[in-house]
């Protein structure tokens, strides 16, 4: 039997490689640590939400958000645009 829980405001300490998958790690000492598997198609979607800057630092070009325009929308309504 399946059990689906919703998820909201929790804390990522951390994001890790696991074969195929992405572990996450949340949670904090006082309500204990969990450990949660995303697949990496899930997280390609998340990720297509976000505007990202490039930057080229010696041979690599490294990507960060891009806050000056990001705002936080819920998931959960419907496109504006």
């Amino acid at each position: 039997m399946k059990t689906i829980t919703k998820l909201s405001g929790m804390e990522i300490n951390s994001v890790t490689p696991h074969y195929e998958h992405i572990i996450i790690n949340t949670g904090n000492a006082k309500d204990g640590f969990k450990n949660y598997f995303i697949t990496s198609a899930q997280l390609v979607i998340i990720l297509s939400e976000f505007d990202f800057k490039a930057e080229t630092k010696r041979t690599r070009t490294w990507l960060s958000l891009d806050i000056d325009d990001y705002r936080v929308e819920r998931f959960d309504e419907p496109r504006t645009y």
